[in-house]
């Protein structure tokens, strides 16, 4: 071998040796992956390894600075974004540059596939934009509510609409899944459920098909309840009725105390079983008569099992676990559960230790930590209480209220009754013992019980309770005057400034009572929290529950028992707002006082148009002839036997409604006068005030269309002294 030819091995050994050392090099640097017995994984290079709950030596030091420990620890790998998709993952390297452009087109065949209602497409469609931009949460968040919502009311199908708001829910569960940290994904799931099984056009059939969907398939097989020859199996279908109450009421769809009407009448068993035929194929939680199906192909779709929310239904919950009353409302009180897992927390008082009312916390982990986009944090922290809420007033408005249970064919006669006896004749009569169900639990209140330990624990948990000794103290570090109750927003304080013992403490109790101030305004915290107080006491449910069937009472036109349910419930009612100050007038709002006024002039009207009691039109002469015989002598004054003095036998039809209704409104107003000593407790701010409002009142005849004269806006507590002693 010559020199050259030995110079030539000798530089290609080296090149060999250097890549080979390289490639080691960088191999050890990326990090390997293994794992504990016990199965915890690890990443390991010779003679270290990344341990963190081990004191580490200089090895594991340089293990901890590998590329897949510093990924693991900054979540940027596939695995750490969220479930991953090996043919998604595919697909994205294939298309290589080209992946915007064909992301761009498809999103705009989408769209035009959508127009044309060619919907099998579309879903294609939205499915290659996801698999391609798996993290990037806007197609998620805007085609999922694309689909429940635009896809949806397109639909001319109750079950089709229905389809389509589940699909849209799971598409954007899907994306929570693909992006475990997007806070944003897990608030728009838990509001489709709420907004579309909670005001949505026929939103009572909807909710219907959202218990099939939770129900095992044998007790939603129409089969299991028809005879061979096509008729009801009256044993069966009273089970039915005894174990989904709930439902079976809203199918009848002959109580509701908002009035709506939707066009879901099942008057009849077969109605009913024929309800359940038509709707077999719901989704559904089921793979089998038992067996649940796969977490993600479950509908309702529900958040896995996680530590803040043990209390909440997650896909391995049973139909037990799933009561009757479990409704969209709940689905999302776990989904905006789940996603304030991912909120920072408020900062800690350091002296005792308490959550501070804050805008955005200043210092929190971002690893840990996601701040959401909209709507404001304190309004995204408080879904779980606001949702429970809306659960205890849907109760309500249903007419579940305390363990009295539902009587199947009360107010129903013989002939359109579903459970009947036949007499000696041959003829349908109504049982002795009437068909009850749903008794024994108590509905109403037990949810508001719940609501008002949501709100509770919310408002501890986010500074919207402050104690008096903790307020004092604030104001003292603030530099507070005595009778300045409002302060400016304080300016942003630099490091520099902070780092001042004495300005961070100013500074920090100035945040506080502005924030304290402004969370509580924005969010009506005080009113929903005294409500819910009030709301869960017996006397309160009492009151409401009277009122709602003297309201049934007036639409099934029995007058005379409507009024004097109304008496009872308004009396009732009455001393419910006499118990809870704060709950007849809250520190903003005056939804309580506009409720009872509007409770007052159902009562007011039915008493006036119909008097089911005798006392109005007896009143209403005596009055008019009293005023006539006013006038009268006033006018003889003036010119003499201008008026006859003799008062008339009637009142005349011309104004006849006019004194029915002024007459019943001065003599049998339940709230007319005002709140005195013996209505309530000794020092209560309220005596010597009405117990409505006039201002309340013309509000609420203004949205009624009685009254046209325009009521100037209400004083909001930022009005006033709102000085920052800070600037």
């Amino acid at each position: 071998m010559n020199p050259l030819q030995k110079a030539a091995v000798r530089r290609k050994s080296f090149y060999i040796a250097a890549i080979v050392s390289l490639l080691t090099i960088s191999i050890f640097y990326r990090g390997l992956e293994a794992k504990t017995p016990d199965g915890t994984p690890y990443v390991w290079i010779p003679l270290g390894r990344d341990n963190p709950t081990a004191t580490p030596g200089a090895a594991d030091k340089l293990a901890r600075q590998t590329i897949i420990s510093q990924s693991r620890r900054l979540e940027l790998r596939e695995l750490e974004e969220g479930e991953p998709d090996l043919t998604g993952e595919a697909v994205r390297l294939a298309t290589t540059g080209l992946r915007g452009f064909v992301v761009t087109w498809t999103w705009l065949t989408a769209i035009e596939q959508q127009k044309r209602n060619d919907f099998h497409k579309f879903e294609q469609s939205i499915k290659a934009v996801t698999t391609l931009q798996p993290h990037f949460i806007t197609p998620w968040i805007f085609q999922s509510w694309n689909v429940a919502y635009n896809v949806s009311v397109e639909m001319q199908s109750l079950g089709d609409m229905y389809f389509y708001i589940a699909r849209g829910i799971d598409l954007g569960a899907e994306g929570d899944r693909r992006n475990r940290h997007s806070p944003d994904l897990r608030y728009w799931v838990a509001f489709y459920y709420q907004n579309k099984f909670g005001v949505a056009d026929q939103v009572q059939t909807l909710r219907c098909l959202f218990q099939l969907s939770c129900m095992p398939p044998d007790e939603r097989n129409a089969q299991n309840y028809l005879n061979p020859d096509g008729s009801v199996r009256m044993d069966e279908f009273r089970r039915l009725c005894e174990k989904h109450p709930m439902l079976v009421r809203r199918l009848r769809g002959s109580e509701r105390s908002d009035e709506r009407k939707e066009s879901l009448r099942t008057n009849r068993p077969d109605d009913v079983v024929r309800f359940l035929r038509d709707n077999r194929t719901v989704p559904s939680r089921y793979k089998t008569a038992t067996e649940l199906l796969r977490f993600d192909r479950q509908f309702p779709v529900l958040p896995p099992q996680f530590d803040q929310g043990r209390d909440e239904a997650n896909p391995r919950s049973s139909a037990e676990d799933l009561t009757e009353a479990f409704s969209g409302y709940r689905a999302a009180r776990a989904w905006f559960k789940y996603a304030n897992v991912l909120v920072p927390p408020n900062p800690r008082d350091p002296v005792s230790n308490d959550p501070m009312p804050c805008d955005v916390p200043r210092d929190y982990d971002p690893f840990v930590y996601r701040m959401p986009k909209m709507p404001a944090r304190i309004i995204f922290l408080q879904g779980p209480p606001r949702a429970q809420t809306y659960q205890a007033e849907m109760l309500q408005k249903d007419g579940w209220y305390d363990t009295e249970g539902w009587e199947v064919d009360k107010g129903i006669d013989a002939v359109n009754a579903w459970f009947v006896e036949m007499d000696k004749n041959g003829q349908r009569v109504m049982p002795k013992q009437p068909v009850v169900v749903g008794s024994g639990t108590e509905w109403s209140q037990a949810e508001w019980q719940k609501a008002y330990d949501y709100w509770k624990r919310h408002g501890e948990q986010y500074g919207l309770t402050i104690d008096d000794n903790r307020m004092i103290r604030y104001r003292a570090e603030a530099g507070l005057a005595p009778g300045q109750d409002q302060v400016g927003y304080p300016r942003d304080a630099t490091d520099d400034q902070m780092a001042d013992p004495a300005f961070a403490r100013r500074h920090n109790a100035l945040a506080a009572i502005f924030y304290y101030q402004v969370n509580r305004m924005m969010t009506n915290f005080p009113y929903y929290l005294e409500s819910a107080n009030a709301e869960q006491q017996k006397e309160t449910v009492q009151a409401r529950k009277m009122l709602w069937k003297a309201n049934q009472a007036r639409r099934e036109g029995d007058s005379i028992r409507a009024a004097k349910l109304y008496q009872q419930g308004l009396e009732q009612w009455r001393g419910v707002l006499a118990r809870n100050r704060l709950f007849h007038r809250s520190e903003r709002l005056n939804a309580t006082e506009d409720q009872t006024c509007e409770f007052e002039l159902e009562y007011l009207r039915l008493i006036a148009r119909d008097d089911p009691l005798n006392v109005v039109r007896k009143q209403a002469l005596l009055d008019y002839q009293a005023d006539y015989r006013t006038t009268a002598q006033a006018a003889a004054a003036v010119i003499p036997f201008g008026i006859p003095d003799r008062a008339p036998a009637k009142i005349p039809d011309t104004v006849k409604n006019k004194w029915l209704s002024d007459t019943a409104e001065k003599h049998f107003a339940p709230f007319a006068g005002i709140i005195t000593a013996q209505d309530v407790a000794a020092g209560d701010p309220r005596i010597g005030t009405p117990w409505i409002r006039a201002e309340v009142r013309e509000a609420v005849l203004q949205q009624q269309g009685i009254l046209n004269k325009p009521v100037p806006p209400a004083r909001t507590p930022q009005e006033g002294n709102s000085s920052d002693p800070m600037q």
